[in-house]
């Protein structure tokens, strides 16, 4: 169903029923997170991460990745000496001022479940860049190394998964949406392997046996967005700014399926704005890619189950497009505003659709088919459940305990809610494409899009505290067209009745045809 392809992890309702109504114990006392994110033990009060350089060889047989990386920083307050990183399960070899070689003494902390642990690093007076050898552990949460059986080739493969809080067990670093920093990358793999990354590439040098792939971040993006692919893959443009890669068993059929992206994208600016990242690409990952989609810029990740042969399931394209804007420009300045990323990127989502489809009544029958996914995952977690609030409290919770669907569709109902109290799209759309101006390259919380609402409709009255922190169902669900649902449901009844034709079903979308399925 749609929303499971919307849905980052697959297999959450599942880990869900599992974790219903449970809050995560741990032994945070040993060492405070800061206020700002309570799932990073970074202090970015004190010191920021203006910029990273990445250099790493990978080793797909021991399934690591081994090399440093150079960490710019913009010391805050001056009189701060210890640099704090997220960290987890990494072997650190040495860490050393980048610019005098000196040798920089650390400390890592205790681990913390899931969280992983506390990189201290005691800076000099005149330090303004670390430089941190190390290796990653062989089962790094945010690595996946799959062996060439799980392939559709002969070789391994690589790919890397960083939200919510993975990028900690890839390289050491502030692993907090609400800090945001350009990087560049160096990657060195055996031949004839190729690799990718959430940036554009610039690049590469040969030897003998390997290539070394170079890339360049110039836009400041925050640590989840890290991605690295590598694979025995190939690549086909479909435009001058759209490029699909995957393995070379299935490049063709990836090649016509995501025909469609770069109209898709040409929708998405005339709603939302420029793009401004340069290249958009997607990447095919094997069979046993375990997610739907996942918007790394420059370079989204795709589910090969998406590969229809009608592309009837363009809607995920779609989702992860949207996120160029609401979630990778305007991003949730930590996951207890989750919804500020994924609430908006449905709703945008499905402005394009709606605009795709030539049909208002499209983009409010996908708010009727998420409301289904809503309630599903509200079973699963429970109605009471505060997890399944907008806002929630994340102290000791690892987020992806918390990831649903309801922050994607009660999110999504909302901003459609507040579209429909300020006029309808007419006024709204050019609030949201402002929204997006005002706060892209920021990470922001609930707190200042109340703000924002606020000050342009100061004269609409919205029961804020109560949308964000109630649990369960939303406070209202708007009347939403179900016009094609009921073309659906008659659909359904005469395929029961055996009175239906093969014209009649061809007349249905995808959607439609899930719907009457049901």
């Amino acid at each position: 169903m749609q929303q499971y392809f919307q849905l980052k992890f697959v297999l959450l309702p599942i880990i869900a029923s599992l974790l219903a109504g449970i809050w995560i114990t741990s032994n945070f006392g040993r060492q405070a997170m800061p206020q700002s994110d309570p799932s990073s033990f970074a202090d970015t009060d004190q010191i920021r991460t203006k910029s990273l350089h990445i250099v790493l060889t990978a080793d797909l047989e021991e399934s690591t990745l081994s090399g440093y990386v150079e960490i710019e920083l913009n010391r805050i307050n001056s009189d701060c000496e210890t640099l704090i990183l997220d960290s987890k399960d990494l072997q650190i070899s040495t860490v050393i001022d980048k610019d005098t070689d000196a040798q920089l003494s650390y400390v890592i902390g205790e681990k913390v479940g899931e969280f992983g642990s506390p990189l201290s690093i005691t800076l000099l007076k005149d330090t303004v860049a670390v430089r941190i050898h190390y290796k990653t552990s062989p089962s790094a949460s945010g690595v996946q190394v799959l062996k060439p059986e799980q392939t559709l080739g002969k070789h391994p493969y690589l790919f890397t998964q960083c939200q919510a809080i993975h990028a900690r067990s890839i390289v050491p670093c502030q692993d907090t949406p609400g800090v945001k920093a350009p990087y560049t990358a160096e990657i060195t793999v055996d031949k004839p392997l190729v690799a990718v990354m959430s940036a554009v590439s610039v690049r590469s040098e040969d030897t003998p046996t390997q290539t070394t792939y170079f890339f360049n971040q110039k836009i400041a993006i925050p640590s989840y967005l890290i991605a690295i692919v590598i694979g025995d893959i190939v690549s086909r443009d479909i435009s001058d700014r759209v490029r699909v890669w995957s393995e070379k068993a299935n490049i063709a059929e990836c090649y016509h399926e995501f025909q469609e992206t770069d109209d898709i994208l040409k929708v998405a600016e005339s709603i939302a704005g420029p793009y401004v990242w340069g290249r958009y690409d997607l990447v095919v990952l094997p069979p046993s890619f375990p997610y739907g989609g996942m918007e790394n810029p420059c370079l989204t990740f795709v589910t090969p189950t998406l590969l229809a042969g009608d592309r009837s399931l363009v809607n995920v394209v779609a989702h992860e497009i949207a996120h160029s804007w609401t979630g990778n420009l305007v991003t949730n300045a930590n996951w207890e505003h989750f919804w500020l990323n994924e609430g908006f990127t449905v709703f945008l989502e499905r402005k394009i659709l709606g605009q795709l489809a030539g049909s208002e009544a499209a983009r409010q029958a996908a708010h009727l088919d998420g409301l289904e996914s809503l309630k599903y995952s509200l079973e699963v977690f429970g109605m009471e459940n505060p997890l399944t609030a907008l806002h929630v409290n994340l102290k000791d919770v690892d987020p992806d305990d918390a990831f649903s669907s309801v922050p994607y569709e009660k999110g999504s109902n909302f901003l459609f809610y507040l579209e429909t109290l300020v006029g309808g799209p007419t006024v709204f759309d050019p609030f949201l494409r402002n929204y997006i101006q005002e706060y892209s390259h920021k990470s922001i919380t609930s707190d200042v899009f109340v703000g924002y609402f606020k000050s342009h409709f100061p004269s609409v009255s919205v029961e804020w505290e109560k949308w964000l922190t109630t649990p369960g169902m939303p406070l209202v669900v708007p009347d939403y067209d179900d016009s094609l649902h009921q073309k659906a449901s008659a659909c359904a009844r005469a395929w029961s009745a055996g009175v239906i034709e093969k014209s009649d079903l061809d007349k249905l979308t995808a959607n439609q045809v899930i719907s009457a399925l049901k």
